[in-house]
């Protein structure tokens, strides 16, 4: 009993606090070393212009990164799905088929991007 709820008040801390602090300081990170470029540049002498800003951004989505995000989304979702199909049911399985629908969003998603860039 005493390690039931061991584990479920460790699973509710870690998934509470843990992992978006560890998330909020990895943006942290990355936005530290962005500013810290940005100086080392304008101490150097050279200019921040808006091509600079742009490859310092990051916000480098392409129709290949939404299908690497949408087979990791059917990976995690396919056997999620069909577990909970398998073993509870239809009406269980609904919640399941949340992370199976965003891997297909995702691949729609870069199909229409791969459009676009031609």
């Amino acid at each position: 009993m005493e390690s039931e709820f061991f584990i479920a008040s460790t699973a509710i801390i870690f998934s509470l606090g843990v992992l978006p602090g560890s998330i909020l300081y990895f943006i942290h990170r990355v936005a530290a070393k962005k500013l810290d470029t940005i100086v080392r540049v304008v101490e150097l002498g050279g200019t921040v212009d808006p091509e600079m800003m742009k490859m310092l951004g990051g916000n480098s989505a392409t129709y290949k990164t939404d299908y690497k995000y949408g087979l990791i989304w059917l990976a995690i979702g396919l056997p999620l799905f069909l577990g909970i199909l398998v073993e509870g049911g239809m009406g269980e399985a609904i919640f399941g088929s949340i992370p199976l629908l965003v891997g297909v969003a995702y691949l729609i998603s870069g199909k229409f991007r791969l459009r676009e860039a031609d």
